[in-house]
């Protein structure tokens, strides 16, 4: 499920559906960071992520295996995690 959901993440209708998951200031924050890096939410989103899923350290998965773990939607859980970091990190 997370590996469909990351491979489809380029799409901005995948992209706009979880955007509408997140915490209103965390959807800001990453379409802020995407016209920051002069890109398409889609495109950002995607980025972003699959730059997680190459760089994390340990800690970082660490806390994501716990989030997906608690879960009911384990994909999305995983990918709010992870935008919300980087909104966070902004």
């Amino acid at each position: 499920m997370l590996g469909d959901l990351i491979a489809n993440l380029d799409r901005p209708d995948v992209t706009a559906a979880v955007l509408t998951t997140l915490d209103p200031i965390v959807a800001t924050g990453i379409e802020q960071r995407a016209a920051a890096a002069a890109m398409a939410v889609a495109d950002f989103a995607a980025r972003t992520v699959r730059d997680f899923v190459e760089q994390a350290d340990d800690e970082r998965w660490f806390q994501l295996l716990t989030i997906i773990r608690k879960a009911e939607n384990p994909g999305v859980a995983a990918i709010q995690a992870i935008l919300g970091w980087v909104a966070a990190d902004a």
